[in-house]
């Protein structure tokens, strides 16, 4: 896809914010404040990221007044950076959900060994490496990248410029590159935030079928060499999930969560968002994780079925226990 760039001035007056740098500065995308560079905008909502704003090689950041005195770059001062930051992502993402295009292109890839089942769709700019096959009823988007021998059931489907490995398999209507749950609040409503990062699927990784892999709001969401996914997994954007880690089947996995190398995960579990997991850990089936789990070893959750007064007693002492 192409890219969007605009002048700092520019941005200031489309979020009707206030400029404090060179308005000059030419902007070219939005990046997390550790990952921005001189050609990039950053924000900040959240005073976890302080020590972030601090070290940041941004242009610019979107900021409020209370962190004015920790921010050593050019920044834009808006009422709501976080809502701000929604709308920037829209002026980046240029027409996302544009007019739907007739020409397949499925026709191009007769060759090298890959085979194309009936009623695929493939899109413009797409590389697809020998020995891949792709199986009817698939949609392949604009900028996807697919690596040698991978098999692609019926029905998957490829969000633009999705990455997939070599030897991947990939199980009936799954959907890879999907926009995760990125909304900012407003008064009225919710400002959609648009997901300007991919999906890239490392080497001999099988996802199961009706999985949901969503791309990154930005960045990458990353499966590594060797994942298995069962059947109806949700990993949200910005996730990363290590080497030889297998997940089972309905477990949820929110937002920007690492996932170590060698993991365990059983069906049914939840994991929440902005937590890291150690290599080497197992987790048995219908667990509720909502914090970090620093060390290897067997994990579980859940609880016998009771009234719910005896339910709240029962979880109290359990998380003292654990707290200990």
């Amino acid at each position: 896809m192409s890219k969007e760039s605009f002048k700092l001035s520019e941005i200031s007056d489309f979020l009707g914010g206030q400029l404090s740098g060179d308005g000059s500065k030419t902007i070219s995308e939005i990046k997390t404040l550790l990952e921005a560079n001189k050609e990039s905008i950053s924000f900040i909502y959240n005073k976890k990221f302080k020590k972030d704003l601090e070290a940041t090689s941004a242009a610019a950041v979107l900021i409020s007044k209370e962190y004015i005195n920790h921010c050593k770059v050019d920044y834009i001062l808006v009422e709501n950076p976080h809502e701000s930051y929604a709308k920037l992502t829209q002026l980046f993402s240029g027409n996302l959900r544009k007019k739907i295009s007739n020409k397949n292109y499925a026709d191009s890839y007769s060759k090298d060994g890959i085979e194309i089942g009936k009623n695929v769709f493939i899109g413009k700019n797409v590389i697809i490496e020998k020995g891949t096959k792709i199986n009817s009823g698939s949609f392949i988007g604009d900028d996807v990248y697919i690596g040698e021998e991978t098999y692609i059931h019926p029905n998957v489907c490829l969000y633009h410029s999705v990455r997939i490995g070599k030897k991947n398999i990939i199980h009936a209507n799954s959907v890879i590159g999907s926009d995760g749950l990125g909304f900012a609040k407003n008064e009225n409503s919710w400002e959609k935030i648009e997901h300007l990062g991919s999906v890239e699927l490392k080497d001999n990784v099988e996802v199961g079928a009706s999985c949901t892999i969503d791309r990154a709001s930005l960045g990458m969401t990353t499966l590594n060499n060797g994942v298995k996914l069962d059947n109806q997994v949700h990993i949200a954007h910005n996730c990363n999930i290590g080497k030889n880690t297998i997940i089972g089947a309905k477990t949820a996995i929110a937002g920007s969560t690492v996932i170590g190398e060698e993991c365990l995960i059983g069906g049914g579990c939840g994991i929440v968002d902005n937590i890291k997991i150690e290599n080497g850990v197992r987790i048995n089936p219908m667990t509720f994780i909502t914090k970090s789990i620093k060390k290897p070893g067997i994990y579980s959750g859940g609880s016998v079925v009771l009234e719910h007064s005896k339910w709240l007693k029962h979880i109290t002492i359990q998380k003292k226990e654990f707290d200990a």
